[in-house]
């Protein structure tokens, strides 16, 4: 069999950029255009080993995963290592689901000697090339339509907590998400955050810090300052900064409450070592849940 150089190329140029596409799909990063060819093109590197012994090195595991490193890096941008780690593990996670997917329609379909059209080579397999297309289309059709769906009925029963907030001993009961996309901290007291839609606690504040808090800290500070002198809560608020992936820095409204209480499959964890961040929009639409849990409240 003979194979062509270009193609191969093309055909992992188009790949790698399919999987960095799942990638920003699955975590809600910017898709710039630029950045994920770039991405793309380095992650064709390690094809140079077939065009030359002289970068067999490429084929190492350490290589590789530099250059799956790099690839990231260039993408995406992650703002802190931790970003990182989680960008890097789900582009092995689509990797793998990818690859699999592409060997399962190959197997399925029984076409191991199939002469139908050209063929490629993929971990020593003779693949027709447009088995990998029918993957990524696959591939993208499941993580487009189908993963919300799954996700949402997923996290009515494994990944909500019923959340008891307790300010001035008036208890606040609400469902939250534990959501691993929360690692906010409070640069103060380095207490992790816990988002929560304003309008579910809103009637622990008094007519005007409610008025304040519904438009945000970004353009309010110094009104917010002057509500806050007034208030018996003052000394528990705070300003927290937040950035996202690919997204502008941003400041959020904190406060420290008496306790938290977490009911999670039968166990209640229970600390005051946590900040409300208040957000001001709705963060279900369904309503399922009206906070986001920072995972690490939940550790033993």
């Amino acid at each position: 069999m003979v194979l062509y150089f270009d193609v191969v190329l093309l055909i992992n140029l188009l790949m790698n950029y399919m999987i960095l596409y799942f990638v920003a799909l699955v975590l809600n990063l910017n898709k710039t255009f630029s950045r994920m060819i770039l991405g793309a093109i380095l992650g064709c590197l390690f094809l140079l080993s077939v065009v030359s012994e002289k970068f067999a090195a490429l084929q190492s595991f350490p290589v590789k995963v530099a250059i799956s490193a790099v690839m990231i890096l260039v993408t995406f941008q992650p703002k802190s290592f931790r970003d990182f780690l989680k960008v890097l593990s789900f582009f092995y996670l689509i990797s793998f689901m990818t690859g699999g997917g592409v060997l399962a329609f190959f197997y399925l379909l029984n076409l191991r000697q199939n002469p139908i059209t050209d063929a490629l080579i993929f971990n020593n397999i003779s693949v027709p090339w447009w088995i990998l297309l029918v993957s990524a289309l696959t591939l993208f059709l499941f993580l487009k339509h189908l993963w919300p769906l799954l996700y949402n009925i997923l996290s009515k029963d494994t990944f909500l907590a019923l959340t008891t907030i307790v300010i001035e001993d008036k208890p606040i009961e609400i469902k939250g998400l534990i959501d691993t996309g929360n690692d906010l901290f409070d640069p103060v007291s380095n207490y992790p955050v816990i988002i929560v839609e304003l309008d579910a606690i809103k009637d622990v504040f008094s007519k005007d810090l409610q008025a304040i808090l519904e438009k945000g800290p970004e353009e309010n500070l110094a009104t917010l300052g002057e509500i806050l002198g007034n208030s018996n809560l003052a000394n528990r608020f705070r300003i927290i900064p937040y950035e996202s992936i690919g997204k502008r820095k941003g400041l959020m409204i904190g406060f420290k409450p008496d306790i938290v209480k977490i009911q999670h499959n039968d166990k209640i964890k229970t600390t005051k070592e946590a900040v409300i961040g208040i957000y001001q929009r709705v963060l279900s639409p369904e309503g399922t849940y009206r906070a986001l849990l920072n995972p690490v409240l939940l550790n033993e």
